[in-house]
């Protein structure tokens, strides 16, 4: 017995034992450092790793080696190990104080996180609607002022056009073709939670991602903002760890884009004279703008010469000696004396960029922090001229509590914009068009200003006679506090605040204002505007897991407010060039009124909304989402409130039992599907639908007023409806192909309806209309290579898009037609129909013209169209034998057709061009666009490309139009006047050239087939070479990572066409290549980036 209880007694004392063993190990796991090294299955250490201590919000971040630290917080703690592109691991500690692990590279990419709006997120494994994602990597190649140039050509079914070079400016971003008549309106942007209406003071360094959302079962939970789509942007936050230090500074020179190619002096005097003959023009070169036979003659200080030339003499021709040329007359004996002058490089500066940008990062377990301060400066070509910016960045949170954690963010920037005094379409058509001859300085040397007034300048002089400036200030700053509820629960409520102001101020010192003529008014003028939205929202956020089944959920209320406040005021009359301010102008005139205006502006909106979105999940196979909002906007009047649905699904095919045995060959294959809808009430001022009233001026002392908006409070939200489509491939875990199919209804479109000119106002807003837009979408990524010393990676999208009106207000027209261009119906018909404008059923953008067949070629070609009849022009032309039938009454108020003109496509055959025999020449909306790109790294250097593209569209090339028919005789022409019809080349593609063909027999001017050219272009958007210096070398100087670049941005156009600006949008969508607009300057960028 006593055995027994002795042997019993001992297996309790080793039960103990064990016990506190155990005990004191479980323990001792609180405040342990565990070490460690993140590897690829390469062997090739993992830079950036998330290391986070599960349950808690304790991690670290791998190194430059792969290595981390990390100090535990809690008992049998669990390591989650998380990499974009690589599959997420969780491992138990276990009470080891070394893990070494190995990541394996996620199925193309399906644990990348996706921000899908108000703080949620969601794998892109389970995303279920139609979000493209740009990351910050994409982001940080090259030097942006706009960080949305970044989108070109890179997510499919978005559309970016940089409409100017101008500093400052951003591009134009239009999402599955939009949602309007036009195809026009800008997605809603959202940066971190706030909404802006552009991305210009955002530093693009500063910026984490950028989710586009793109259908309706995304863009619901934006509701009535996000008719257009919708652009997310995630700044950068810090991280648990050491602090990081990053430097980025990037220097690089624009070069301007030859606009038009015009003729050099020698050509000019020899192409206009020959034209000024044909036309009947005085020759002797002394006239109005001219200067005179004797080119060295005094009292032309600020008058110039169209030839700005002489004839040769003895008395003279010193000035052979010093730069002159001389040239054969073409139309008469004598020898022509002339200079040469480029006007443009005259008038044009270097153009540099640099952008200097110093960040901060870290954190430990209670907080995290990330600021950063920006300068970016980027010179204009115009002298004078540029864009600067300041911008400063703080954001952080900390955890007050285990259940509260607080968090804020600040955002400033200032930036200045001196634009040219000019238009950009005087400056880029009118300055490079002024003849070469012409004379810039008198032989004394004093430079003359003019042309023939202040908009055909020489600016090189003009601009000291002028002063701009105009500043804005942007200040965001932003409070949360988020709640944890209970398990799985959240309440975050925050406060968002967006102030803008804007100042402007110019100032007209005296200046030379036409031959002999000073302007002595001494303009001036202020304007201050100042906005505040403010945002306030509370959100909760619930996540679970039952078993197999996910639940994630975000819900929520939200109201913006915005103000408006506007000062404008303006005056004359200064006594001084130095005296700028407002408050030295003269209060009144010489006849007693007041010279000063003054205004202010006062505006408000508001909008209040409920919002929900929920989505499950089964095993992660079977994919479900809602979402929802109830919006209230305060521009409208009965019908302010509107709900916006959307819902969408997805089968993760691939996580399937019978694809198993297929995984080697499928690594991704999912189908989805979406469905929502969306409101807009852009295009309606805030107060318009209530009526308004405006000044109607003074009438004898009294003033009145008149209505100035008929009121409309039944006006309803304008809604798309939009149904999405797409099947998602991975192959072999290196092809990744998407595809998909989208259809977007917009009904109840807001538009002006014309009125009777008796009701006072010329128009009002109703809902008038519907109009279809419909597309496919197709992505592909290819990792040829994915080797440990060498990787390359190709992708490519192509989007189609095609839109159709399907209703318009009546009218009485046929398809209730607005606009439109009436034509004979078909060959050998007098019928005829209305074509082009807009119409139900028909799509928009379709252009009709003339079509030139042929240039007549000499006279007996002639009698090949002895009886054609040309009524276009105010002087009809007719061909020899018809012109003969007429009496000379008739033939004064006539043409002859001759060899060099156009002939014109006779649709009805009857002998005879009017307005009818017009042909459609194309569209001028693109059927495709995309763009591809490549990357290429070898050890520590990588090559990157990225290209876009634009197709089965046409553009009306409005600069050769210009110059070659309008103001061909005042200006320049191009090099296309040596392709023009002349005796010596009679089989020339192009008519003979006039002066002024307006008012001869407009072979250049009319919508003709000639200037309406294919725009299709590929552009080389940006490329860049890199080099990551080698580990051993930073490290001695304290530096964890040196990379420096070579970048090449906008570097050329591959394109058929003539057009200035291959990618230019104009303001109606159906003409103009941009006609002195500013092209994109080519731009080569030198670039170094420092982590500490």
């Amino acid at each position: 017995m006593r055995k027994i209880h002795l042997k019993s007694c001992q297996k309790v004392i080793l039960m103990a034992v064990v016990m506190l063993c155990s005990l004191s190990s479980l323990y001792a796991q609180v405040g342990q450092t565990v070490t460690g090294v993140v590897k690829d299955t390469e062997g090739e250490p993992l830079i950036g790793v998330s290391v986070l201590e599960i349950g808690t919000s304790n991690g670290a971040i791998t190194n430059l080696d792969g290595q981390y630290t990390l100090t535990l917080t809690k008992n049998k703690s669990v390591l989650a190990f998380s990499y974009i592109g690589y599959t997420k691991q969780e491992i138990s500690v276990s009470g080891r104080k070394s893990i070494i692990v190995v990541m394996k590279e996620d199925a193309v990419g399906l644990q990348e996180v996706i921000v899908t709006g108000y703080g949620k997120t969601v794998t892109k494994d389970k995303l279920t609607a139609a979000i493209s994602k740009v990351s910050s990597e994409v982001l940080e190649r090259g030097v942006r002022a706009n960080p949305l140039t970044a989108l070109a050509g890179t997510v499919t079914g978005v559309r970016v056009t940089q409409t100017s070079g101008q500093p400052g400016t951003g591009p134009s971003i239009q999402v599955r073709a939009g949602a309007s008549l036009d195809g026009k309106g800008s997605p809603l942007y959202i940066i971190d939670g706030v909404q802006k209406d552009d991305m210009n003071d955002i530093n693009s360094n500063d910026i984490a991602s950028i989710e586009i959302l793109k259908d309706a079962a995304a863009t619901a939970l934006y509701g009535a903002r996000a008719n257009n789509g919708v652009v997310l942007v995630t700044t950068k936050s810090g991280h648990v760890g050491k602090t990081t230090i990053t430097l980025n500074v990037n220097v690089g020179k624009g070069f301007a884009r030859d606009n038009y190619n015009f003729l050099n002096a020698r050509d000019y005097l020899y192409w206009e004279r020959m034209a000024a003959n044909r036309s009947g023009d005085d020759l002797n070169l002394v006239n109005g703008w001219g200067t005179g036979n004797d080119i060295t003659a005094d009292g032309n200080q600020t008058a110039s010469g169209i030839y700005s030339t002489t004839i040769l003499t003895d008395k003279n021709k010193y000035l052979l000696d010093y730069g002159w040329q001389s040239m054969k007359d073409p139309v008469t004996d004598n020898y022509l004396l002339f200079k040469e002058t480029n006007m443009r490089d005259l008038n044009m500066q270097d153009a540099w960029t640099q952008d200097y940008n110093i960040s901060f990062s870290g954190g430990n377990e209670k907080g995290k922090y990330y600021s950063s301060i920006g300068y970016y400066d980027e010179t204009g070509f115009p002298l004078e001229s540029g864009y600067e910016r300041l911008s400063f960045n703080l954001n952080g949170e900390y955890k007050i509590k285990n259940w509260l954690k607080a968090s804020g963010f600040v955002n400033f920037s200032r930036s200045e914009t001196n634009p040219n005094y000019m238009s950009d379409a005087n400056f880029w058509s009118v300055v490079p068009a002024v003849p070469p001859t012409f004379k810039g300085a008198n032989m004394d040397g004093t430079v003359i200003k003019l042309i023939n007034n202040t908009q055909n300048a020489n600016w090189n002089e003009m601009k000291n006679y002028y002063y701009r400036r105009n500043t804005a200030y942007k200040t965001t700053l932003g409070t949360s506090f988020q709640i944890d509820l209970m398990k799985g629960l959240s309440l975050k409520m925050s406060g968002m605040w967006y102030l803008h102001m804007v100042e402007k101020e110019s100032f007209n010192k005296e200046l030379p204002n036409g031959p002999g003529k000073v302007d002595s008014n001494r303009k001036a003028s202020a304007d201050y505007a100042r906005r505040l939205d403010q945002t306030y929202n509370a959100i909760l956020n619930y996540n679970a897991s039952f078993g197999n089944h996910n639940i994630s959920a975000v819900g929520g209320f939200e109201m913006i407010d915005k103000y408006n406040f506007g000062l404008k005021a303006s005056g004359q009359g200064a006594t001084s060039d130095d005296f700028i301010g407002l408050q030295f102008t003269e209060p009144l005139d010489a006849n007693g009124k007041s010279t000063r205006n003054m205004s202010t502006t006062h505006t408000q909106e508001r909008i209040m909304s409920g919002f929900i979105n929920a989505s499950y999940d089964y095993k992660s196979k079977y994919l479900f989402s809602f979402s929802g909002r109830y919006d209230g906007y305060s521009k409208l009047v009965d019908n302010r409130w509107g709900f916006f649905p959307g819902v969408s699904a997805a089968w993760n095919v691939y996580r399937e039992e019978f694809m198993e045995k297929y995984l080697d060959i499928f690594s991704n294959m999912k189908l989805r599907m979406g469905y929502g809808q969306n409101g807009n009430v852009n295009g309606i001022g805030l107060y318009e639908l209530q009526g308004s009233y405006a000044n109607a001026g003074d009438y004898n002392g009294v003033y009145g007023l008149l209505i100035n908006d008929i009121a409309y409070p039944g006006l309803r939200w304008e809604k798309t409806t939009s149904f999405d489509a797409a099947i998602e491939l991975g192959l072999f875990n290196k092809v990744d192909l998407s595809a998909g199919y989208f259809n977007k209804k917009t009904t109840d479109l807001i538009a002006d309806v014309p009125l009777s000119a008796s009701s006072g106002v010329g128009s009002m807003k109703t809902n008038n209309g519907a109009v279809r837009s419909q597309g496919m979408e197709l992505e592909v990524n290819y990792r040829i290579f994915d080797r440990k010393d060498f990787k390359w990676n190709v992708g490519a999208n192509i989007t189609f898009v095609k839109s159709k009106v399907l209703k318009l207000p009546d009218n009485g027209n046929e398809n209730n037609r607005q606009g439109g261009t009436e034509v004979y119906k078909g060959k050998g018909s007098n019928e005829t129909v209305w074509r082009g404008g807009t119409q139900e059923g028909q799509s928009y953008g379709d252009i009709y013209g003339f079509k030139m067949t042929h240039v007549v070629r000499d006279e007996a070609d002639l009698a090949n169209y002895a009886y054609y009849v040309d009524k276009v022009p105010s002087q009809p032309v007719y061909g020899p034998a018809a012109y003969a039938q007429l009496t000379v009454e008739q033939q004064r108020n006539a043409q002859q057709l001759a060899p060099g003109d156009a002939v014109w496509y006779d649709v009805n055959g009857d002998g005879i061009i009017d307005t009818h025999d017009q042909v459609k020449l194309g569209n001028s909306i693109p059927k495709w666009m995309g763009g591809f790109n490549t990357s290429a790294s070898w050890k520590g250097l990588t090559l990157f490309a990225r290209f876009d593209y634009a197709l089965g569209y046409k553009k009306w090339n409005s600069g050769y139009q210009y110059f070659m028919g309008i103001t061909s005789g005042s200006f320049n022409v191009p090099e296309l006047a040596k392709e023009t019809w002349t005796e010596d080349n009679p089989t020339a593609g192009l008519p003979v050239l006039m002066t002024n063909d307006t008012n001869f027999k407009k072979n250049y001017t009319r919508s003709t087939s000639l200037f309406w050219e294919n725009a299709a272009y590929l552009c080389a958007r940006e490329i860049s070479l890199s080099y990551d210096l080698p580990s051993q070398w930073t490290k001695k100087a304290m530096m964890e990572k040196v990379t420096v670049t070579l970048t090449g941005q906008n570097l050329f156009y591959v394109t058929s066409n003539n057009l200035y600006t291959p990618e230019y949008d104009s303001a109606n969508n159906t003409k103009d290549d941009g006609k002195g607009g500013y092209a994109l300057p080519k731009t080569v960028l030198m670039g170094i980036k420092v982590v500490f």
